[in-house]
């Protein structure tokens, strides 16, 4: 999992790159909500005019990835699916 959390961290106008779970909570992300939120689905993107965030529910844990608007989607789906 660390080599696809670098491989992401590595495409350019991606921001941030975390893996939420019990125990590696994020300050700002409530990771109970997002569990909530992906309970019938493995990946969830949120697109906006400012940046996308996606999230991947992997195990028992989920990777966030949050970037600028113009990032190549294509790229982190080829990571991701690499891991799935």
């Amino acid at each position: 999992m660390q080599d696809t959390v670098e491989a992401l961290r590595n495409i350019p106008h991606v921001n941030a790159v975390h893996v939420l779970s019990e125990e590696h909570q994020h300050p700002d992300i409530a990771f109970k909500t997002i569990q909530a939120m992906m309970l019938k689905r493995t990946r969830l993107s949120l697109i906006g005019k400012n940046g996308c965030a996606i999230f991947v529910s992997n195990k028992s844990s989920i990777l966030m990835i949050k970037s600028d608007a113009n990032v190549n989607l294509g790229a982190i789906d080829l990571i991701l699916d690499s891991i799935e």
